[in-house]
């Protein structure tokens, strides 16, 4: 592993691409099992995982199930490609007029506002056209024309979406916009599983949401943080780094294919929203380590997009955050 100057950004370099899991955190049921329970249930085309430590496993057990549905009324509230979610209503009436959003709605996107605004573009939830342009040239083995993408960047750019911070209004400033949450969704999904559990007394947890998001809470099984392992996407005991996470997320962006948070497709290319066009990482992936799991999975996202610059230069003006990029092989190789 190189270090960089900058305390919040690392580097790995390797023959091989890396990835988070976060269906085994690198911790072994012993450690945990005596004095807790481990549950999961599938949600937004992914497994989540919670693992809560506690004397009263009857108890745990009960406040796990309550975090679990509330992933599931998020997804059945989140996802665009439901036809009576709450995302899929603003999507069909916020160009013709202002929709009050749910709090949990408006949170995701100001929080996606924001870290578009921060990140150039990098991360823009309404980016869906975009991609489904591409996953169509895919298909079809025929690249858009200039002509077909900069009429679907017509309707991309969440500029375009006007959020009133008084009413939780959303509107959209012109015809053809459409959110799709893929890109923070998730993460958001982690953190408030992990609310529930603090607001129920529950201390010490791992909640995980399929292979991009984790959030460790509390001391851990060993009293220093959760273990969580970036490993091998080819090796299943192969691990580059181990984090320790005490009340902080953790979000991984890249590898081979990225999994559609809602539609279960696999789609391997980087689209730059305020381009358009396909883009090429520097990086295998990226893991962000914030205190939030919605943030870090947005952050995740933008900086396998926007590049190590750009994130370094993220990271030193915003405390608490940190980025791991990992390399097929160091840059000049």
């Amino acid at each position: 592993m190189h270090e960089s100057h900058n305390p919040g950004l690392q580097e790995h370099y390797s023959r091989s691409s890396w990835i988070m899991r976060a269906n085994k955190w690198g911790m072994a049921n012993a450690e945990w099992g005596m004095n807790g329970v481990r549950l999961s249930r599938h949600a937004m085309a992914c497994e989540f995982e919670i693992i809560a430590i506690g004397e009263d496993r009857a108890a745990l057990r009960d406040i796990v199930e309550l975090a679990l549905d509330e992933v599931e009324k998020l997804e059945e509230r989140l996802s665009c490609f439901r036809p009576t979610s709450e995302v899929s209503y603003i999507n069909s009436e916020a160009t013709a007029r202002p929709v009050i959003a749910s709090p949990d709605l408006f949170r995701i996107l100001s929080l996606a506002k924001q870290v578009w605004s921060d990140t150039a573009g990098a991360l823009d939830v309404t980016s869906g056209p975009l991609v489904g342009l591409w996953r169509k040239a895919e298909k079809t083995g025929t690249e858009p024309d200039e002509q077909a993408i900069a009429a679907v960047l017509e309707k991309v750019g969440m500029g375009r979406v006007l959020l009133d911070d008084a009413t939780h209004a959303v509107q959209f400033e012109s015809e053809g916009i459409s959110i799709n949450l893929g890109s923070i969704g998730k993460g958001y999904a982690v953190g408030k599983a992990a609310s529930i559990l603090s607001e129920y007394g529950v201390e010490c947890a791992l909640v995980s949401g399929g292979r991009s998001s984790v959030i460790g809470m509390g001391p851990g099984p060993d009293g220093d943080g959760w273990r969580v392992g970036i490993r091998h996407p080819s090796k299943l005991d192969g691990r580059v780094d181990e984090i320790l996470l005490r009340d902080q997320a953790m979000s991984t962006s890249g590898g081979p294919a990225q999994l559609d948070a809602d539609v279960e497709e696999r789609f391997e290319h980087i689209i730059d929203p305020t381009t358009g066009m396909q883009a090429r990482s520097e990086a295998a992936s990226v893991s962000v380590i914030a205190p939030d799991a919605a943030l870090s999975d947005a952050l995740a996202t933008a900086f396998y997009l926007r590049g190590r610059e750009f994130a370094e230069r993220y990271c030193s003006e915003h405390e608490g955050v940190r980025a791991i990029f990992s390399y097929e092989c160091a840059p000049g190789d």
